[in-house]
């Protein structure tokens, strides 16, 4: 598993280039135009939100960010596609961040999808989960599968590691594989390896990894996954679950995970990026339970469970229990409910309770949302011992093509005595295809 991400902006001034390529690749490959179905979906938000600071001024903030994504499928009629996905922000008041722009490129590959669905390949920038690899990547990608059911798959490149500094350095390459057995609705087993080579302060790292599906009899399921990290010489994580659905209304999950940060993350590339809240030396152990049961047609019964352990007394172990009721109405299109919760541990600054309602509305083109909770703390922080939280939302459908919504938020917490913040998006989705617009 690749280190934690943080919202930074290495390629921002490339993005909109990059999104107008997206846009118009299709166009300037040959004979793709009358062979290619095209969608864009564009996602604008605007936050606003005011804070006061420790001298007594005040800082107004309205961040516009917009989330845009284009596919081109079938192009040239061939199973080929071409994917993009990216993300900018821009301040119209005071910088909400380190400047008053920031975006990111999350993706930009072209896809080969074999008619048969045995093969695959990926060239560009993309996301990849395979195995012991959880990475975002510039380089390649490929999948193959026998009619045995027995596959391999490979991937290399460079890694794309962010970083709320400039110039930080990277990892130069990453590079992996997994092979695998499948069994349609019945058995996956992997085997998978995983290297990264880089200025990294230690070893470079190096991950050996193993994954299970397997489906046992009906309605019993069992997932497993294991990684062991070579480059600090001990188990990175294991998690192991099983869920039981003995009706369609019945749903049982339950599993044991573990962790340790010195394995589960890369090694810093500076000490000065370490951060000396987290002992990478510590351990983590969780044991885990849910219960969905619709005892009634759509009224469902929710009971979950969680206990944390950790081999330091700091943060010390947890554990949580809590129960809700989810009522599903108008056709299943609206849902409201209440649930509760509360948390033990060793700690007091870590115990609470808490409680939650909700409820949406959607008559014909409208859809109304409101979301309560409340949390009440053992030990106070900053002098409060409750916490509030209310966001009511609305929506409406303007056109087929055209959702229009917002959101207001009011919060009462041991960090904001009143706060009050909005956003309002808007999300246009555009497709066409051999035919024309759809």
């Amino acid at each position: 598993m690749g280190r934690p991400m943080t919202t930074v902006a290495p390629g921002e001034r490339l993005l909109p280039a990059i999104v107008v390529l997206s846009l118009f690749l299709p166009l300037a490959l040959p004979d793709t135009v009358p062979a290619a179905d095209l969608s864009v979906s564009s996602k604008t938000f605007l936050r606003y939100y005011e804070r006061d600071l420790p001298a007594g001024s005040r800082n107004t903030y309205a961040p516009l960010y917009e989330y845009l994504s284009a596919d081109a499928a079938n192009l040239g009629g061939m199973p080929l596609a071409f994917h993009f996905y990216g993300w900018g922000r821009v301040d119209l008041s005071d910088p909400s961040g380190s400047g008053r722009e920031s975006g990111d490129l999350g993706s930009a590959f072209l896809e080969y999808l074999h008619p048969r669905g045995n093969a695959q390949m990926k060239l560009g920038r993309f996301f990849l989960t395979e195995g012991a690899a959880v990475e975002t990547l510039d380089g390649a990608f490929f999948k193959a599968t026998t009619p045995l059911g027995i596959g391999i798959s490979g991937y290399g490149g460079v890694p794309v590691e962010h970083s709320i500094l400039d110039n930080t350095e990277r990892g130069d390459s990453l590079y992996g594989g997994r092979i695998f057995f499948a069994r349609a609705g019945f058995v996956e087993l992997g085997a998978s390896y995983l290297t990264e080579k880089g200025p990294f302060q230690g070893k470079d790292r190096e991950l050996y990894g193993g994954d299970l599906w397997l489906r046992v009899a009906g309605p019993v399921e069992l997932t497993g996954q294991a990684t062991y990290n070579r480059s600090a010489r001990e188990m990175a994580s294991q998690r192991y679950a099983v869920r039981i659905l003995p009706g369609a209304r019945f749903d049982i999950s339950g599993g044991y995970e573990t962790y340790t940060y010195k394995g589960l993350f890369q090694a810093a590339l500076h000490p000065a990026f370490v951060f000396p809240s987290v002992d990478t030396d510590d351990k983590v152990r969780s044991i885990f339970g849910v219960v969905d049961w619709e005892f009634v047609p759509g009224l469902t019964l929710e009971v979950a469970g969680k206990n944390i352990r950790h081999d330091k007394t700091d943060p010390g172990d947890a554990s949580r229990g809590e129960a809700g009721l989810r009522y599903s109405y108008n056709e299943k299109k609206d849902v409201a409910g209440i649930a509760a919760a509360a948390v033990s541990a060793d700690r007091d600054e870590n115990e609470y309770r808490e409680f939650r309602g909700f409820a949406t509305y959607s008559p014909s083109k409208l859809r109304l949302t409101l979301d309560a909770i409340a949390q009440q703390y053992k030990k106070a922080i900053n002098g409060k011992k409750n916490a509030y939280q209310v966001v009511a939302s609305a929506g409406y459908q303007l056109l087929s093509a055209l959702h229009l919504s917002g959101d207001l938020t009011y919060t009462q917490s041991p960090d904001f005595q009143e706060d009050y913040a909005g956003l309002v998006r808007a999300t246009l989705e555009l497709e066409t295809g051999t035919g024309g617009k759809k």
